[in-house]
């Protein structure tokens, strides 16, 4: 069969068996009578044998014609519902944003960009989860995740995926308001001698936090609270001499400042921060919307 035989050429084939006539098919395609002509002629040339009988009131297709053509119409239906069903996917991708967060504590700075995204498209369903990171690049291959917002940074991508930098996330010790650390500048010995809480041990704070824990004797982890539910840890903070991490999104807001204070050791270098996806993904209509709420409420800036 040659080249010239296409889905164009079915579908004025299939038009002309259901109408029973050639002008007719034309009319209702919207194209010209020797388009159609043309296109039943060039089809029974592929085939070697004709497809209709013409008649002085229209065609009737013959007994061969009569299998190929019901075949044609079968394979015309199958692709239109191929592509009703991409589109219905695509349509599914548009709404449904599942994003991962790495590590899960940091999952509260997603606030005001999520609270951003929902507000402005009505339509957008976002699945949020925390996630470790490896994990969460496994879930991205698998198709599980459309991206992951991770404090692994630009680097941290691998092979295959896309990574947009985002603002560097900026880590702190705090504690409550008149704590026995406030107001001078401290070692990693000096916060040993206070309980220390942290939202896991993989996030940000990580470094520091092991650099604190080295002053200490037996297993260093023993002395430390990791609870990631910040709300809980801050409760604890306020009514304790127990120290926190914290960063600078929260830092910067003034219910923040009305109770804590942040104190002065040095956490490091600021973390950066990755918007990750994979690369052969075409980026859906939500993935747009999230970029743009996170222009506009970067997950680094204040709460």
């Amino acid at each position: 069969m040659g080249n010239a035989l296409n889905f164009s050429k079915l579908k004025y084939v299939v038009a002309v068996d259901r109408v029973g006539s050639i002008s007719a098919a034309a009319k209702s395609m919207h194209v010209t009578q020797s388009a159609v002509t043309k296109a039943v002629a060039d089809v029974e040339a592929d085939l070697g044998f004709a497809l209709f009988d013409r008649r002085a009131r229209g065609v009737v297709a013959t007994v061969a014609g009569r299998d190929f053509v019901d075949r044609a119409a079968r394979i015309l239906s199958d692709m239109d519902q191929l592509v009703d069903d991409a589109r219905t996917g695509r349509d599914s991708r548009d709404r449904v944003l599942r994003i991962g967060i790495s590590p899960p504590s940091l999952e509260g700075l997603m606030n005001r960009a999520i609270r951003d995204l929902v507000l402005s498209h009505a339509e957008v369903r976002v699945q949020l989860r925390g996630v470790p990171f490896e994990g969460g690049m496994q879930l991205l291959r698998q198709g599980d995740l459309d991206t992951l917002i991770a404090s692994e940074g630009p680097g941290a991508a691998h092979a295959g995926f896309v990574s947009e930098s985002l603002p560097p996330l900026h880590a702190h010790l705090f504690a409550r308001k008149g704590h026995p650390l406030s107001g001078r500048k401290l070692t990693a010995a000096d916060v040993a001698g206070y309980p220390i809480i942290t939202p896991d041990l993989s996030g940000p704070h990580v470094t520091p936090i092991r650099r604190i824990l080295s002053f200490l004797d037996g297993d260093p982890t023993r002395g430390l609270h990791v609870l990631e539910n910040f709300p809980m840890a801050s409760g604890i903070i306020e009514r304790s001499d127990a120290v926190g991490t914290v960063t600078e999104a929260y830092v910067k807001s003034q219910a923040f400042r009305s109770r804590f204070e942040v104190l002065e050791f040095d956490m490091g270098e600021p973390l950066p921060m990755a918007l990750i996806y994979r690369s052969e993904a075409q980026p859906s209509r939500a993935m747009g919307w999230l970029r743009a709420s996170l222009k506009r409420h970067p997950p680094t800036g204040p709460s």
